[in-house]
């Protein structure tokens, strides 16, 4: 038996290949840890948080 699917597509790449076995320790390394407004862009994202769980309770980057 599998393990469940994770959906990654809204986490940052260090986030989303720490789901895997043996890479656990990458979500350290992840710093989307805020969405990055794009200038002038009136409320438009340049690059959004990274979505995963592990960063809850973390101050911000």
């Amino acid at each position: 038996m599998s393990a469940p699917a994770v959906d990654t597509s809204a986490m940052s790449a260090e986030c989303a290949l720490a789901q895997r076995p043996e890479y656990e320790d990458l979500h350290d390394q992840c710093r989307q840890t805020k969405d990055v407004p794009l200038p002038h862009g009136g409320g438009l994202l340049l690059a959004r948080r990274c979505g995963c769980t592990c960063h809850r309770g973390r101050p911000e980057a």
